[in-house]
This record gives C-alpha cells, sequence and structure tokens, in this order.
C-alpha cells in the first residue's frame, strides 16, 4: 500500500471518528438534558437506534426487587408488543449480560466452547447488547437487535453504544432521582395539607367545643341565679342586686329601698286547684311585676309565694308609690285554664339606710313590714322598730 493511500484511509478514519464524536455529543445533550424518566427511556432508545442503525431497541431496566427486568421503552420493529414484558434475571441475553459484567455482540460467540456457542447463537441472533451500570450498581441494558440491511453489529457499533451508555446510565439515574425528589416533594405537600387540613378541623372542633362550653357556662351561670319557673332572679340574684345597690347607695349618697311580697290565700289556690294551677299563677304575677318596673329595678322570687323588688335611687315616699301601683297591677283576676282567679298581695318596705345598711338587716326589715301589713290587712307596710 502507498503512502498516499495510507494517508487517504487515515483522513477517512479520522472523519469518521469526528461524525462519531458529534453524534454521540448530540445525543448525550439531548438525554441529559431530559428529567422526565419516561422521556428518558425513550430518547435513549430513538437515539441508540440511529447511532447503530438497527431494526429494533430496546431497553430492559432491572425491577427493585432485582431478580427480573422489565422492558421499559422500545423503538422500531415490533417494539410495541415486547415493552412492558418481564422475564427472570436468568434468561436471555439480558441474563448473560447480567451475569458476565460485560456487553454481548456477535464478537463474543468466538470466545465460547462449541456447545455453548451453538446454544446462544441460535437463541441470540443478531443482537448488540451493552449494559447500564450506575454509581452504585447495574441499572439494566440497552440492546439492539438485528442490523439494517443485513449483517451483524461491528465493533463500531458496540464502540458507540457502549460510549451512549455511559450517558444514559448518568441520565437515567438523574432523572431517577428527580422523580424521586418530586414524588417526595408531592407527599410533603401532601403531608402538609393534610397537617393543614386536621389543623383547620382541630381548631374548628375547639372553636365549636369552646363555644359550647361558654354558653354551657352561660347557661349553668343563668339557671343558677334565675328561679325556673318565673324566669325571674333568684334569691342569691336579688340579694347580690341589693348588695350592689347599697354600694352604689353608701358611695353616691343616694336613697335605695328593699320590697318583700307575699300573695294572699296562694295556699288555698294549691289546694283547691292544683299545683298546676299555681304554678301557672306565679308565672303571670311574675310577668305583671316585671312588666312596669324601670330597668334599673330588680323583681326576684325568693321562694314559694315571695316575691322581691330591689329599687335603686327610690326612697321611702317612692316606694310606697310603687307598692300602691303594684297593688293595682295584680288587683285584676287572673286566667289559669278554665279558672279565674283573685290575688291579692301584702307587701313589705325597708329603706336604706334607716332600717339597715346591710343584706341580712334590710331583708329582715322588710319582711317584718310585709307581715304586719298581712297581719293589718293593709295592702302595704313600712318597716317600724317598734313591729
Amino acid at each position: 500500500m502507498n503512502l498516499e493511500k495510507q494517508i487517504f484511509l487515515l483522513e477517512s478514519e479520522l472523519r469518521d471518528r469526528e461524525i462519531e464524536i458529534s453524534l454521540l455529543k448530540e445525543t448525550a445533550d439531548a438525554i441529559n438534558s431530559e428529567l422526565d424518566l419516561q422521556k428518558v427511556f425513550q430518547l435513549a432508545v430513538e437515539h441508540a437506534r440511529n447511532l447503530i442503525m438497527a431494526e429494533t431497541v430496546l431497553l430492559p431496566l432491572l425491577d427493585d426487587n432485582g431478580t427480573e427486568y422489565t422492558y421499559q421503552a422500545g423503538c422500531g420493529k415490533n417494539a410495541d408488543e415486547i415493552v412492558g414484558q418481564s422475564l427472570p434475571m436468568d434468561i436471555g441475553v439480558c441474563g448473560w449480560v447480567w451475569r458476565h459484567k460485560r456487553a454481548w455482540w456477535h464478537g463474543v460467540l468466538d470466545e465460547l466452547n462449541e456447545t455453548e456457542r451453538n446454544k446462544w447463537e441460535k437463541e441470540a441472533g443478531s443482537i448488540l447488547l451493552v449494559p447500564l451500570v450506575g454509581k452504585r450498581h447495574f441499572l439494566g441494558g440497552l440492546a439492539g437487535i438485528n442490523k439494517i440491511g443485513g449483517g451483524d453489529f461491528t465493533k463500531r457499533d458496540l464502540h458507540l453504544l457502549s460510549l451512549f451508555a455511559n450517558q444514559v446510565s448518568f441520565a437515567i439515574e438523574n432523572a431517577a432521582l428527580f422523580d424521586q425528589l418530586n414524588k417526595a416533594t408531592k407527599q410533603t405537600e401532601t403531608y402538609q395539607h393534610d397537617m393543614q387540613a386536621l389543623n383547620d378541623e382541630l381548631e374548628r372542633r375547639v372553636a365549636h367545643r369552646t363555644s359550647a362550653l361558654a354558653d354551657a357556662v352561660k347557661e349553668l351561670e343563668y339557671l343558677a341565679l334565675h328561679d325556673m319557673l318565673t324566669d325571674l332572679p333568684n334569691r342569691s340574684l336579688v340579694e347580690d342586686r341589693l348588695q350592689q345597690g347599697i354600694l352604689i347607695a353608701r358611695r353616691e349618697k343616694k336613697p335605695l329601698t328593699f320590697m318583700m311580697i307575699d300573695l294572699n290565700q296562694f295556699k288555698e289556690v294549691n289546694d283547691r286547684h292544683g299545683h298546676d294551677v299555681g304554678d301557672s299563677l306565679l308565672k303571670q304575677v311574675a310577668l305583671r311585676l316585671r312588666r312596669d318596673l324601670r330597668q334599673s329595678d330588680t323583681a326576684g322570687r325568693l321562694g314559694g309565694d315571695e316575691f322581691a323588688l330591689v329599687l335603686p335611687f327610690t326612697d321611702e315616699a317612692g316606694a310606697r308609690k310603687v307598692a300602691e301601683k303594684l297593688i293595682k297591677v295584680l288587683e285584676p283576676a287572673f286566667r289559669v285554664g278554665d279558672n279565674t282567679l283573685k290575688c291579692a298581695c301584702s307587701i313589705g318596705i325597708a329603706a336604706y339606710p334607716q332600717h339597715g345598711e346591710e343584706v341580712a338587716v334590710l331583708c329582715k326589715s322588710a319582711d317584718v313590714a310585709m307581715y304586719e301589713s298581712k297581719r293589718r290587712k293593709i295592702g302595704y307596710s313600712v318597716y317600724r322598730p317598734e313591729d
């Protein structure tokens, strides 16, 4: 061979290498720029098919359990029929590549004994399969089946596909990590969303329970301080209002009067008509007492047929007018069911500070005056020490 021919061959080989490098770079850039795992799989088989001019290219990858491999992607002749199938690790050319940690191509047959060569020549046919090796373990392989136009895959094809496989392994691991990161991010977002929903529900329930508890406390406080039959303040609340009235009257040097009211012949109403009628009568009396009072006044039921009034800023003369008005208010007959009932009352008046400066003293003074008016049958009476 003359020198000119040698130079020509070397230049042709150099051009081929430059084309190979350019093609490898182009395919590697396309693969490495993608982070979607399924797109990486598909790009890998499509570019590999162009590199080695194969009729079919498949991408078998190890499953997580390491006992079988699955064809994750493919392109070319009959690829759709194979993609998605899974096979045990010890079957086929893929199993041979995993076990021997090296690529399979037609040239391997020359290294086998006659028995193995006959077996694999029939089984493998025209196949080129290079391993995909990650940083920590085998990932799978990249397989070309049947050369376009016939013939076997060459060392050049083996070299190109092996170089490309390194880039594919890197791209698959990157995309897998990115996929795991996305899944972890979504799981975190889902967890945070679920936690927020739980917190919102918990806050809603706590707010509901707190509101219900506050309502229950208010109801209990109301029941503890009000008469359940007439809905008027009970003895405890009347005495508290009287105490507050005394404090204000003492501080501002203002008058205050306290009244006790007892219904006459109420026992006869219960005995003759029954307690239900008596209770209805008490309710109607409570309504009349409350109807004509000032907002600052307090009307309450002490128990049985006894009622009380706390009249802030009211002197003895004013209390007499209130008593006269109450007698007139209660004078009209009450209609209870089929019964028409008359309900006169006896009223006792005690004024602060002349008849007492403490709650107990004023209550006792008003009680004495009330029994005096009942005894004398005069409607109302103001406390007198001689009584």
